[in-house]
């Protein structure tokens, strides 16, 4: 009785001030900010499909947004070393070079 009570309380249905009141005033009220919250989140994750991380690196040529796991310059989950990131960047403005080249260095 006491968790009915307090989830009647929680989305506003218990009628108290009202039928249907508290509702639209409280829980209901709150609905388009989680469409906000999820319409964010569809922005900022991962465009691989069921990856649920952060997407904070730009696919090249793409309009795709990947987590460091996914993106096809640096693959895997450790972090890029300084070496590679140094060995990619030289290769980037050595012209003709493919700067998604980052393996050997």
């Amino acid at each position: 009785m006491g968790v009915w009570h307090w989830f009647l309380t929680v989305t506003g249905t218990n009628n108290t001030s009202g039928l249907w009141y508290g509702w639209w005033s409280g829980f209901a009220s709150d609905l388009p900010e989680f469409a906000i919250l999820l319409l964010v989140w569809r922005r900022i994750n991962c465009h691989a499909k069921s990856c649920l991380r952060i997407g904070l690196h730009h696919v090249d040529g793409t309009p795709y947004v990947t987590c460091r796991r996914h993106h096809p310059v640096h693959s895997g989950p450790a972090p890029a070393t300084a070496e590679q990131i140094a060995h990619a960047h030289a290769r980037a403005h050595a012209g003709g070079a493919d700067p998604a080249d980052v393996s050997d260095g």
